[in-house]
């Protein structure tokens, strides 16, 4: 839309923001053929001194680099649910839960280069094979039915209805600026700062100390068990997640020294998610004692609830492992336990179709480290019992974890299928001389990864057409259509392209800094993970003074009640606490049915402030396990509503 006519043409370019720009940093700067390299380099400055994050072309493309790169997901999303292997809120769900989480802090070309031990050439090797297959049958030209956008369209209207939907753009801009805050106040990449190691504190695992803290905290009524398979990094995670849960864990391997070290590890790590907030406030002591190695598989499986395989992912493994477990179930005579895989991208019925138990065999895959990022995709073969996919959901949402439901088998399954699509579309890119790889990786950690950290792709367009879906793609549907069409799928990884991106991460992390990364990432991820337990949750009740809360703590006497009120109101985490004598407390404790006086605290906060009080309480309270229940105040009059609101730090 510059002619040859305008004079000044040499100093014009696009400098495309990201809806809202005051939350989201990134900026695409798209120069034209006749724009002056000293005006590309001066508007880059410019906005790195506004603090924006400039992401630079090196020629125009139809589409710019975000766009592209978010039509690329979008296309495969909505594909997904055409064929009916999901539910557009669980295609959601994959990405706020899983990608997003990842992409919010670092981009794709990053992602993939911490994930395999030699970076993203040995990525490649590795997976290459495997991405190209699941990318190809892609079809990038099938159109957007009406039927399909209808369907996503009204299970967007389920959650937020029409009318809510301005509120709805409320939430997400404060959710953004929020997280916009909580990136700036983390620790950013610095090896001098990063640790490698646990705390000294973390790494406790002392079975005497453990045991006399579990006596002192009150169990579980649950008496499940679970049986971890493998004690690698991924089977640790699920052990600590469970026993985190209340489960009664027990780790099977083939090796007993490894097994014995996964245990240990495993404490450490449940230490580790006790200081980052990510233990639901148990002791970490007492939950590290109900995990322990197995005496066998056999015993392991007699009577498990639950049971979940970590091994190596490759077939020949995970069929052997699958004939053992198979064996062990039918001789312990245990019918009803649930069989579940961490496999990433070979489906049940590859491994499983041969078993006598095959209908208690379901997928279940994590997202790397399943201790920060909760979705768990669920995918059930053709024969796997439906009570059992149903079971495993409730038994994955009551550990904490966002589980996905697909509806039949697909190669890649959602997270990997929408990951791989993107990746493509980043690929050629850099392939084409179109952007370098820091400038991709920079167009998602610094804007898509923002925004798809709480809430997905679908979610996202949603609210950014006043009509929803529906509108969306009446507006932009040909335009997508018209980006997407010509990517080709079927363009392979050229070793020079993936030299050229494995050399761009390397000036970033060298590779002998890689564990130092990975820990930094990991604790990026856990931090995130408690700011989004933090964070407003969305609710579509009217703004009347409703973000109120009381919760309701026990002490075992005055004294300890009045030092906590003293620590929550002088850092203005609850305007009030009324503190209540006498009260008796009756519960259930070993056989026996106990009684204690204690008096009750009623603290009177924000809902936005509650982590924080929970963490106040857990710090200075004398019990291990201390229990803190929350309500909020639906009436109230609307002066001490407000009084509550301007007296708490919030």
């Amino acid at each position: 839309f510059v002619g040859s006519e305008i004079k000044c043409r040499s100093r014009c370019l696009i400098a495309h923001p990201v809806n809202p720009p005051f939350a989201i940093p990134i900026v695409e700067l798209i120069p034209a053929d006749f724009t002056s390299p000293q005006t590309v380099a001066d508007s880059r400055k410019i906005l790195k001194e506004l603090g924006m994050s400039p992401a630079v072309l090196n020629k125009e493309i139809d589409g710019f680099l975000v766009n592209r790169m978010q039509y690329a997901l979008l296309a495969e999303a909505f594909r997904l649910v055409d064929d009916d292997v999901a539910s557009p809120q669980d295609v959601d769900l994959a990405v706020s839960q899983g990608l997003g989480l990842r992409w919010s802090f670092i981009g794709p070309f990053e992602t993939i280069d911490l994930n395999a031990p030699g970076g993203v050439k040995d990525y490649f090797d590795r997976y290459g094979d495997s991405i190209s297959r699941v990318i190809k049958p892609m079809d990038n030209s099938r159109p957007w039915t009406k039927e399909t956008v209808e369907k996503i369209h009204n299970a967007m209207r389920a959650e937020v209805p029409m009318e809510k939907r301005s509120k709805r753009l409320d939430w997400r801009n404060e959710r953004l600026l929020g997280l916009a805050v909580h990136k700036l106040q983390a620790p950013a990449w610095d090896l001098k700062s990063v640790k490698s190691d646990l705390p000294k504190e973390a790494a406790k695992t002392d079975t005497k100390d453990a045991s006399d803290a579990a006596s002192q905290t009150k169990p579980s009524s649950s008496s499940n068990k679970a049986v971890i398979i493998g004690s690698g990094i991924v089977g640790r995670c699920w052990a600590a997640i469970f026993a985190r849960g209340g489960y009664d864990v027990e780790m099977y391997d083939i090796n007993a020294k490894l097994m014995n070290t996964g245990v240990s590890e495993t404490k450490k790590l449940i230490h580790l998610m006790s200081e980052n907030g990510l233990l639901r406030g148990k002791d970490p002591s007492a939950v590290a004692t109900l995990v322990s190695p197995a005496q066998s598989l056999e015993s392991a499986l007699t009577g498990a609830t639950y049971v979940q395989e970590c091994v190596p992912e490759v077939l020949s493994i995970k069929k052997k492992v699958f004939q053992s477990l198979d064996e062990a179930v039918s001789k312990v005579g245990n019918k009803s336990v649930i069989l579940g895989s961490s496999s990433s991208n070979m489906m049940a019925s590859q491994f499983t179709s041969e078993l006598k138990n095959r209908a208690n065999c379901v997928v279940c895959h994590p997202v790397n480290p399943p201790f920060a990022i909760p979705i768990v995709e669920v995918v059930p073969a053709a024969y796997t019992s439906p009570d059992v996919t149903q079971k495993a959901l409730v038994i994955l949402k009551d550990m904490g974890l966002s589980p996905a439901l697909l509806k039949k088998e697909i190669d890649g399954f959602l997270v990997n299928r929408m990951q791989y699509a993107l990746l493509a579309e980043a690929f050629r890119l850099v392939d084409d001389g179109l952007a370098s790889p820091q400038d991709v990786d920079l167009a998602i950690s610094q804007g898509l990864g923002l925004r798809w950290s709480f809430m997905g792709p679908f979610q996202t367009i949603d609210l950014n057409a006043p009509g929803g879906v529906i509108d969306y793609f009446e507006r932009y549907g040909s335009s997508i259509s018209r980006v997407i069409a010509p990517m080709d799928n079927s363009r392979p990884w050229t070793k020079e392209t993936v030299d050229k991106i494995h050399n761009a991460m390397r000036k970033t992390v060298p590779k002998e800094k890689r564990e130092e990364r990975l820990a930094w990432r990991n604790d990026r991820l856990l931090k995130l993970a408690v700011h989004k337990l933090e964070a407003k949750a969305w609710t579509d009740e009217p703004a009347n003074g409703c973000d109120a809360r009381i919760a309701f703590v026990t002490c075992p006497n005055s004294k300890n009640a009045e030092e906590i009120a003293t620590k929550l109101i002088e850092a203005k985490l609850a305007a009030c606490v009324n503190i209540i004598p006498g009260i008796t407390s009756m519960y259930y404790w070993k056989g026996n049915v106990e009684k204690d006086s204690e008096v009750l605290m009623k603290i009177k906060t924000q809902k936005s402030l509650i982590g924080k009080v929970i963490k106040t309480v857990e710090k200075n309270h004398p019990y291990d396990c201390p229990e803190v229940i929350t309500t909020p105040i639906s009436e109230g009059r609307k002066g001490y509503l407000e009084w509550l609101k301007k007296n708490c730090n919030c």
